[in-house]
């Protein structure tokens, strides 16, 4: 999961941060930071079978806002979190691949326009919400979404580490490619 994610996702970041160093932008610092923080944690503290649901959301967060510089001029990228309770655990970069590909899809299939919407929200129960939808263009390259590898994997880790605890949706129409995940923490890790 880390290789998939690890070599896309850094050579548009390394490509976005050298365009605003040339720029001179005073975000730069700001950008170096974010990517420094999301590459560490996936680095080192994706090891573990589960991380802290506030570390990662902290990092899909952290993404997001990354996310926001590869279309940025094109298209907006919204994220929106309620978190009632924060002390569970949850599989990490199982989020993160999702918007991910909401981010790739997205960007490479449209010159503007493009709207990434994530939303998560965890109950005090322990359940977790995950909704992540992206605009796309069917007449490029982006036909197979729901072939690629990463999905396919995501796929097989929810069913391995969340059997009977969690639920996918996922709809495409000719304009939009939406994720629907829940998860009960609580259920799974009891």
């Amino acid at each position: 999961m880390k290789s998939q994610i690890n070599p896309h996702f850094l050579f548009n970041n390394m490509n976005n941060l050298y365009s605003y160093a040339i720029e001179k932008s005073p975000r730069t610092p700001e950008i170096i930071l974010e990517l420094s923080g999301v590459l560490r944690y996936m680095l080192y503290e994706c090891k573990a079978k589960y991380v802290s649901l506030s570390k990662e959301v902290e990092q899909l967060e952290n993404f997001t806002n990354l996310g926001r510089l590869q279309i940025e001029g094109r298209g907006t990228v919204s994220f929106s979190k309620s978190i009632i309770q924060s002390n569970f655990w949850i599989a990490p970069l199982i989020l993160i691949a999702f918007l991910e590909n909401a981010l790739k899809h997205g960007s490479s299939s449209q010159t503007g326009d493009i709207i990434i919407l994530v939303d998560i929200k965890i109950t005090e129960d322990g359940l977790l919400y995950f909704k992540c939808s992206n605009t796309y263009k069917t007449q490029t390259n982006t036909n197979n979404l729901d072939s690629g590898i990463g999905l396919e994997n995501v796929k097989k880790r929810l069913a391995i580490i969340y059997p009977k605890a969690h639920t996918l949706q996922i709809k495409a129409n000719e304009e939009t490619y939406e994720v629907e995940l829940t998860i009960d923490l609580k259920k799974s890790q009891e």
